[in-house]
């Protein structure tokens, strides 16, 4: 049996040898982040370990004074014009993330970026590439598309005529019959075409006679001969046809030249891949034609 004085040196030994075990080492990483400025969003989060440096590099000069963490649990290294180095003083934790934030100093539309710092069993962050995420420039196109697209709309012939305020009388006008050889379950029921300074409308009634709704959603026309008319327009009555019934679909486009002639196709693609061709659309005559 080990004396009282062994079995207290040999726990002591057992002690510091479990001391001195290194902890479960986890991966360095170096990773990018894009930010959004979006202060609904949730933040980005960076994988941190106490002890070890977190270095962000940001893609616009930052404000030194800006810099925000707890410093009870993160210290602030270093703050370069485009960087930032940081490190947790305690491991963090998964239930009290802590924040960093740093405000960005080139006028830029975004001004903040902002991180949660939290752990992970096998990573650590140690280098963040920061770039700042702009709203796509097609998106930015397509909302003015739209904005425009909206105003004019509450101006063009197209308004003028569901408001009741463009008749059959007073500019030139003409109807055209029912096309039976548009056939299929989309069928047109005639219509009538408008022509103004630089503009047509042609407004024409659509059938529904399948048994799902029709949604028309893109317009084309061309004259005869295959002469392409630019579209600015297409208003459907309703959003979609029930089956069983008729709407009315206005299509707008710009004048086509005298040598296209009078009679134009019309075809009205819809949401699910149908269409409907309208073949014997006949413009209105020019204001010269008209007077004859």
């Amino acid at each position: 049996m080990l004396q009282p004085s062994t079995l207290a040196l040999v726990l002591l030994l057992l002690g510091a040898a479990a001391r001195a075990q290194p902890t479960p080492s986890r991966a360095l990483r170096q990773r990018s982040i894009a930010v959004t400025g979006n202060a609904a969003a949730p933040l980005p989060e960076v994988r941190g370990a106490k002890g070890i440096g977190i270095t962000f590099h940001f893609d616009g000069a930052i404000r030194e004074e800006s810099v925000k963490v707890d410093e009870s649990r993160i210290r602030v290294v270093d703050v370069g014009k485009n960087s930032l180095l940081v490190a947790p003083v305690t491991e963090p934790r998964a239930d009290q993330p802590s924040e960093v934030s740093v405000m960005f100093a080139d006028g830029e539309e975004q001004e903040r970026a902002a991180f949660r710092i939290v752990p992970h069993p096998s990573e650590v962050d140690t280098w963040i590439e920061v770039t700042r995420q702009t709203a796509q420039p097609g998106a930015a196109c397509q909302a003015r598309i739209d904005e425009l697209r909206a105003r004019c709309g509450a101006q063009s012939p197209t308004a003028f005529r569901r408001s009741g305020l463009l008749g059959n009388e007073g500019i030139p006008a003409r109807r055209f019959p029912r096309d039976a050889d548009s056939g299929g379950a989309l069928v047109s029921d005639g219509g009538v075409s408008f022509r103004g300074n630089g503009w047509v409308l042609v407004e024409v009634e659509i059938i529904n006679a399948s048994g799902q709704p029709w949604a028309p959603r893109v317009a084309t026309l061309q004259s005869k001969d295959g002469t392409p008319v630019t579209v600015l327009l297409m208003t459907p009555e309703v959003e979609a046809i029930p089956p069983g019934t008729s709407r009315r679909v206005w299509v707008e486009a710009d004048n086509p030249p005298a040598s296209a002639g009078v009679f134009f196709i019309l075809e009205v693609s819809g949401a699910d891949g149908r269409s409907v061709r309208v073949g014997n659309v006949a413009l209105a005559p020019r204001t010269q034609e008209s007077k004859r």
